[in-house]
């Protein structure tokens, strides 16, 4: 892994030209904290993904990495680059300043945002799933979670952690099986082992 192209101007895979500041997320096997690349003094976010603690996700990690790197949409969070750091994939992403959904629920509108700005966000997010169904990619982790906002209050989709590709056999309209995603936003037919499903569970969650 290494520089993903796309961006008007590239970023290093030198840790060196990275200074890690504050940590702005967390989860089961990843960190991201918002972070300063030198060289152009710009803001960023690095996910720092722990090689050890995902063990046997070693695949789930390589397709996020991948899936974002292909990504040219302006409400999905596209990769910069990504790199081995000792034990830790550091994945470099745009600095999302004003967090997620839930994230701003909880602190500034606790109860919920305001019908106009519920539409907004919900629109921008539903142009995020076409692309990424049309590309054949299955999100399988749709949450407020996971809809980040800029200081602009541009919306976009992230956290290709649990996502899938349609596309990867000859057969395009292939169901996956595997139990992945939150549970309390999964579709019923994640949630019964076997029974496949497709980008309609994301549907589900969008919902």
């Amino acid at each position: 892994m290494g520089r993903m192209g796309g961006n008007s101007r590239s970023h290093s895979a030198n840790p060196s030209d990275y200074k890690l500041l504050e940590e702005v997320g967390y989860g089961a096997s990843a960190t991201v904290y918002r972070a300063i690349y030198l060289p152009f003094n710009e803001v960023v976010a690095v996910k720092c993904l722990d090689l050890d603690r995902c063990g046997s996700n070693f695949e789930d990690i390589r397709r996020e990495a991948q899936t974002m790197s292909l990504i040219d949409h302006p409400n999905v969070v596209k990769a910069y680059c990504s790199f081995v750091v000792e034990r830790n994939l550091w994945v470099i992403m745009p600095f999302m300043a004003e967090g997620s959904c839930l994230h701003l629920m909880k602190i500034a509108y606790p109860d919920g945002f305001e019908e106009s700005a519920i539409g907004s966000v919900l629109k921008e997010t539903l142009k995020a799933l076409v692309y990424l169904h049309k590309q054949g990619h299955i999100h399988r982790d749709v949450k407020a979670g996971n809809i980040l906002l800029d200081t602009n209050g541009v919306v976009k989709l992230a956290d290709f952690g649990v996502s899938a590709c349609v596309f990867d056999a000859a057969d395009r309209q292939r169901s996956r099986n595997t139990f992945v995603g939150t549970p309390c936003w999964m579709a019923p037919e994640v949630l019964q082992p076997g029974s496949g499903y497709n980008s309609k569970a994301d549907i589900w969650s969008f919902g």
